[in-house]
């Protein structure tokens, strides 16, 4: 004979069922959250990751940079410490030489020696007395013609000036860029193996630093275009 159960413990067992089911069901719930959050965190790990490379490629393009000016700016610097170590301005410079008294003189008695004494910064493709006597040999003229005419030996002076000051290594790489000269004039650069020309004279002693500038000697007068 089958015996019956009593009321209350039906009552109590479907209690029982019912929550060993919601169990269930929180756990699968928790499991599922805990393997979202999961997915969500190795997610973050993933973008920051992507977020750290970024920084270390910006941070190598910083690095990038900085080394890059530090190679734009050590070829200035180079012509910078040298002014700094220099005994006297350009024109001083001009002056000790014994082969540029031609040019000390033109300078003189145009009154360009004042100017280029100022801070400047100048460099200056100084003819030799050879390079003016071959000049002036062409022009038949002699010293003393060209220092009569102050207005016409100014403007031939000005035109050996830039207004910057260019190393050797500097005048080397303008072959794409003219000069251009404090008379308004273009001398174009040429480079042919160790054989530099300016303006189509050929620079024969470089790097002669004053305070405010540098001297490069030629070995031809640039003539104004």
């Amino acid at each position: 004979m089958r015996k019956r159960l009593p009321a209350a413990l039906v009552a109590v067992g479907a209690l029982t069922l019912a929550a060993c089911g919601d169990d269930d069901g929180d756990s699968t719930d928790t499991t599922v959250a805990t393997t979202e959050a999961a997915s969500g965190d190795e997610m973050s790990e993933d973008e920051m990751s992507e977020d750290d490379m970024s920084e270390d490629e910006m941070s190598e393009d910083e690095m990038s940079e900085d080394e890059m000016s530090e190679d734009d700016m050590s070829e200035d610097d180079m012509s910078e410490d040298e002014m700094a170590e220099a005994d006297g301005t350009v024109v001083d410079i001009a002056v000790a030489r014994d082969d540029l008294t031609v040019l000390v003189a033109a300078l003189q008695a145009t009154g360009l020696d004042a100017a280029l004494a100022e801070a400047g910064p100048f460099t200056i493709f100084a003819p030799t007395d050879a390079a003016f006597e071959a000049y002036l040999g062409e022009m038949g003229l002699t010293a003393d013609d060209v220092l009569a005419d102050v207005d016409a030996t100014a403007v031939l002076l000005q035109g050996h000036v830039v207004a910057v000051a260019d190393d050797a290594s500097m005048v080397a790489s303008m072959t794409d860029t003219p000069f251009v000269t404090l008379a308004g004039t273009e001398l174009p650069v040429t480079v042919d193996g160790d054989t530099v020309t300016i303006g189509g004279a050929t620079i024969i002693e470089t790097d002669l630093f004053g305070t405010n500038g540098v001297i490069h000697i030629i070995d031809t007068v640039l003539e104004p275009a």
